[in-house]
């Protein structure tokens, strides 16, 4: 483990994955140094039970789960439910706290909605995308053709990766993406100060001066926060490109993807 991040460090592997998770704008994307892999849509826990925020790690996947229902009281007339199309946790799960999971779910229609209770729910094909490229970060004594074959079988498999993915997990009611402003709706109830203000400390972080902010077309787009998300062109609110350089634009996804999730990802 040390001589890998002794690699990494001084260059010499490929840079590490990283996994992000925006909670209120349902997406989850796979970073491979600072170039997005991956981006999905994702259901992360709803208001009763929310979904841990901060930096965590992937440490385990598991192929065709059980579900053993959580000492909890929401499941306590739950079963123990085996490995098959109706399992809560699809076809693959991912350790990334002793509680909580990224996983797939035979839920789909609930993805792009807060719905879980805590974990991250990702659909069945997506999960197992993310797998795949979590164990060949992960575990990479397992080539590509043992992968595929583990995806594959229908029985319970369970690997401990010898070097863990960080996950972050965030709560970034407003984000700068693709030269547009997004904004999204406080599942949470978290917001500690006023849209107006949210958007103008965004701008700040990528450099943009808030002096040129257009304080007309600012206060008309933040009059109220989102049912769900919304958004305006930068060059709406902000006369001038950024201090420092113009913001990284994120890379779209299919126009398949956009129709499904009728979201910004």
């Amino acid at each position: 483990m040390l001589l890998f991040w002794a690699l990494a460090v001084a260059g010499l592997l490929t840079p590490p994955l990283r996994v992000v998770v925006n909670i209120p704008a349902y997406r989850l994307e796979a970073f491979v140094g600072d170039s997005v892999v991956m981006t999905m849509r994702v259901a992360p826990g709803m208001p009763r039970y929310r979904t841990p925020r901060g930096s965590f790690a992937i440490t385990r996947v598991e192929w065709n789960p059980w579900w053993i229902p959580p000492k909890s009281p929401w499941a306590v007339k739950e079963k123990t439910t085996a490995p098959g199309p109706d399992n809560p946790m699809g076809r693959v799960k991912l350790n990334f706290d002793a509680l909580y999971f990224l996983h797939g779910s035979p839920f789909e229609k609930s993805i792009g909605t807060a719905a879980s209770h805590g974990c991250i729910r990702l659909r069945n094909a997506d999960a197992v995308a993310l797998a795949r490229l979590v164990h060949s970060f992960g575990t990479p004594v397992l080539s590509p053709d043992s992968v595929d074959a583990v995806a594959a079988d229908t029985s319970t498999r369970a690997f401990a990766l010898d070097v863990p993915v960080p996950v972050e997990i965030r709560y970034d009611l407003v984000e700068v993406r693709a030269g547009r402003v997004f904004v999204y709706r406080d599942i949470y109830g978290l917001a500690v100060r006023s849209l107006r203000d949210e958007i103008t400390a965004v701008l700040a972080e990528h450099g943009f001066d808030t002096t040129r902010v257009k304080e007309a077309h600012l206060r008309v787009f933040a009059r109220t926060r989102p049912s769900r998300w919304r958004s305006i062109a930068l060059d709406s609110l902000v006369d001038a490109p950024p201090i420092s350089g113009v913001p990284t634009p994120m890379p779209k996804l299919p126009d398949r993807h956009l129709r499904q999730s009728q979201a910004p990802l």
